[in-house]
């Protein structure tokens, strides 16, 4: 079920001519604007002129037109964060009718993630991935299909979110095969480490993810280290970034190198058996 625009407070963007200096010294400054929330008066960037605003409304509205295009996606929930008065938006859609079970307990849906901004921290992105929920407020990310992104300088014209809504759903069917084998191989120490050394993890992070890891796994092995699935191990990091992050915006940088995580992770895998075996 869609979620209308007015279940958020969007803010009045307008565009303003800027000045230096006051009074009958003021000087105008023609290659600058003002990005300002008229409602509140609140100025959240000057830009220069070549910067284009794209209006979270605007940003949704694409977005959701080629959900309109793609009618194999199904219903969809919606969930929108706003940071700095409404200067940065995350809206986040989860597609229950594109999914895979793991195991009974263990569900991955198609979810996609759309982030803009009025002050400048971020451009238009749009990143579409496998989800997992493992609580009631929190998705993470599991495996990322496509990623747009455009500065706010350029022509938006271009986005070609339709093509790739099409093919992202196709690779996700093909992904749960190999979804599974994750949950059936067993995490090695090697891995770990190389893991751990590409996320760059301060020692408070590294010690809570360490227990989380000694929590999860049901035994471990003669040398002391946990006998714990490589698809355990990922889960744990996730769910250290859905419930550690501090703000929102920890929470989108700790996503990011997640995603080089992944790469040392599936690199480093040790050649396939059961857990067990």
């Amino acid at each position: 079920m869609n979620q209308g625009l007015l279940s958020s407070p969007f803010p009045e963007v307008t565009e303003q001519p800027v000045s230096r200096g006051l009074g009958e010294k003021s000087k105008a400054m023609d290659q600058y604007k003002a990005i300002v929330d008229s409602r509140t008066g609140k100025v959240f960037a000057v830009a220069s002129q070549e910067y284009k605003v794209m209006r979270h409304e605007e940003a949704i509205e694409r977005i959701e037109t080629a959900f309109a295009e793609n009618p194999q996606l199904g219903a969809y929930q919606v969930s929108t964060s706003f940071y700095n008065g409404g200067g940065r938006m995350r809206r986040q859609y989860s597609f229950s009718d594109v999914s895979t079970q793991i195991s009974p307990d263990d569900t991955i849906n198609l979810e996609l993630y759309m982030y803009n901004s009025y002050d400048l921290t971020w451009p238009f992105i749009v990143t579409l991935g496998a989800f997992r929920k493992v609580c009631s407020n929190g998705l993470v990310v599991r495996e990322e299909y496509f990623r747009i992104k455009r500065k706010h300088s350029l022509r938006f014209d271009s986005l070609s979110i339709k093509k790739e809504l099409s093919s992202a759903i196709k690779r996700f069917g093909m992904q749960s095969a190999e979804w599974r084998r994750w949950s059936s191989m067993p995490l090695t120490f090697k891995t770990y480490k190389r893991v751990m050394s590409a996320r760059a993890f301060g020692k408070k992070a590294t010690e809570e993810i360490e227990k989380r890891v000694f929590h999860d796994a049901k035994d471990s092995t003669s040398d002391g280290f946990p006998m714990i699935t490589i698809w355990a191990f990922y889960n744990v990091l996730t769910w250290y970034i859905t419930h550690c992050a501090v703000s929102l915006n920890h929470q989108v940088e700790l996503e990011s190198r997640l995603r080089v995580a992944i790469v040392f992770l599936v690199r480093a895998m040790p050649r396939f058996r059961r857990m067990g075996s």
